[in-house]
C-alpha cells in the first residue's frame, strides 16, 4: 500500500479552485446586475457553468476518482503521469472557457470524463486491496461518467439545455458515491444495490427530461430520486451522537433536492428556474460534501501512515457550523429574492456561499496538511 501524499491532490486542485474563484465571481456578477450594480468580469453565463463544472465539479470529482477513492479501494493513486494530463487537461478547459472558446472546452470536458472512466473501469471494477468485491457504487460511478457525457453530447447535438446536462455530471457521480459514503458515515447497513440503482436510475430520468424541457416531469422523477436515495442511505436510522451535524447538513442536503423537484414540478418559471437549479448545484451537492467529506477524512488521517491525532467529534466545530450557515443562508436569499425582488438579497446571496465553500475548502486544506 503506497502512502497518500497530499500534495499530488494540488496538481487537480489549482485549476480547479482558480476555476471556482473565476465562476464563482461571474455568478455574482449576474446576481449583482439584477440589482443594478455591476461587477465589470466580462463573462458569460455559458462561462459560468463552464467554469463550475467542467472545471471545479471536474477538478473536484478527478481527485477524488484519481486520488482518494483510489487509495481507498486499491491501496494506491492514480500514477503522477494520469494525474499531470488529467491537471493538464484541466488548464486547458479553464483557459479555453476564460478566452471564451466553449466548444474547446467542451472537448476537453469530454475527454477528462473519457479518462476518469477508464480509470474507474479498470480500478474500482476489481477486488479492492483487502479483497472485498466491487459493490454497488463501484459499478455506479462509471455509469454516471458514461451517461454525463451522453446526456451533454444529446444536448449539444439535439438542442437540449447543455447547463442543465452538465450539472447531471456532479450529481449522478455524488448520487453513485453516496451508495458507498453514506453508509460509511451513518455505521448502518445501506439499503441494497436494487434501491441505490433506482434511486440513480430515478436521477438519470429527471435530469433527461429536465434538459429536454420536459420540467413537470423532471421535477416528479427528482422527488421520486429523493425518496428512494433516503430509503437507500440509512439516514432515516437514528444518528450517532458524534456525527449528528453530519446528519443534519446531509438532511438539509436532500431536502434542497426534493426543494429543486417541487420547483420544477410547480413550474414557475423566471427567477424560481435559477433557484431550482442552485438548489441542486449548491444546495444539494455542498451540504452533502460538508456532511460526508469530514467524517470521511478523520477516516483517512486515522489510516495515515505518520500518526495524526483525529479526536472524536463532540458537539459542533466552529468552522463547520459557520460554513453550514452561510451556505443556506445564501440559498435561501437567492430564493427570497426571486419570490420578492429585493435588492439586498441579490447583492448577499453569491458572496455568502462563495465565502462558504471556500472556506470549507480551505479548513480541509489545512487539515490535510496534518498528514503531510
Amino acid at each position: 500500500m503506497e502512502v497518500f501524499e497530499p500534495k499530488r491532490t494540488l496538481l487537480i486542485m489549482a485549476p480547479g479552485l482558480l476555476s471556482l474563484v473565476a465562476g464563482g465571481l461571474a455568478g455574482i456578477a449576474v446576481m449583482w446586475a439584477w440589482a443594478g450594480r455591476q461587477l465589470p468580469l466580462g463573462l458569460s453565463i455559458d462561462q459560468h457553468f463552464y467554469l463550475v463544472i467542467a472545471g471545479f465539479f471536474a477538478a473536484l470529482i478527478g481527485n477524488e476518482i484519481l486520488n482518494v477513492l483510489s487509495y481507498e479501494w486499491a491501496g494506491r493513486p492514480a500514477g503522477f503521469v494520469l494525474n499531470v494530463a488529467y491537471s493538464a487537461l484541466l488548464w486547458i478547459t479553464v483557459a479555453s472557457v476564460l478566452s471564451g472558446n466553449t466548444s474547446l472546452a467542451a472537448l476537453t470536458y469530454a475527454l477528462m470524463l473519457v479518462a476518469l472512466i477508464s480509470y474507474s473501469i479498470r480500478t474500482y471494477l476489481k477486488p479492492s486491496r483487502i479483497g472485498l468485491r466491487p459493490s454497488a457504487y463501484n459499478y455506479l460511478l462509471p455509469a454516471s461518467l458514461a451517461s454525463s457525457i451522453g446526456l451533454a453530447a444529446a444536448a449539444l447535438a439535439l438542442g437540449g439545455d447543455v447547463a442543465v446536462a452538465m450539472l447531471y455530471f456532479p450529481i449522478s457521480v455524488i448520487f453513485a458515491v453516496m451508495s458507498r459514503d453514506l453508509p460509511l458515515v451513518t455505521g448502518t447497513r445501506p439499503g441494497g444495490w436494487a434501491l441505490n440503482a433506482l434511486a440513480f436510475a430515478l436521477i438519470t430520468a429527471a435530469f433527461s427530461f429536465w434538459t429536454f424541457g420536459v420540467e413537470a416531469a423532471a421535477g416528479f422523477l427528482l422527488i421520486a430520486s429523493w425518496v428512494a436515495a433516503l430509503m437507500a442511505s440509512g439516514l432515516m436510522r437514528v444518528a450517532k451522537k458524534q456525527r449528528l451535524f453530519s446528519y443534519v447538513k446531509i438532511h438539509v442536503a436532500y431536502l434542497w433536492l426534493a426543494a429543486g423537484g417541487i420547483l420544477l414540478l410547480a413550474s414557475p418559471g423566471g427567477l424560481w428556474r435559477d433557484v431550482a437549479i442552485h438548489a441542486l448545484s449548491l444546495g444539494f451537492i455542498f451540504n452533502i460534501v460538508f456532511g460526508v467529506d469530514v467524517i470521511l477524512l478523520d477516516m483517512l488521517m486515522s489510516q495515515a501512515p505518520r500518526r495524526v491525532v483525529v479526536k472524536a467529534r463532540g458537539g459542533v466545530p466552529l468552522v463547520e457550523l459557520a460554513t453550514f450557515i452561510l451556505l443556506n443562508a445564501g440559498l435561501l436569499a437567492r430564493a427570497a429574492y426571486a419570490g420578492t425582488l429585493e435588492r439586498l438579497l441579490a447583492l448577499v446571496s453569491g458572496p455568502l456561499t462563495g465565502i462558504a465553500i471556500v472556506a470549507f475548502l480551505l479548513n480541509m486544506q489545512m487539515r490535510l496538511r496534518k498528514m503531510a
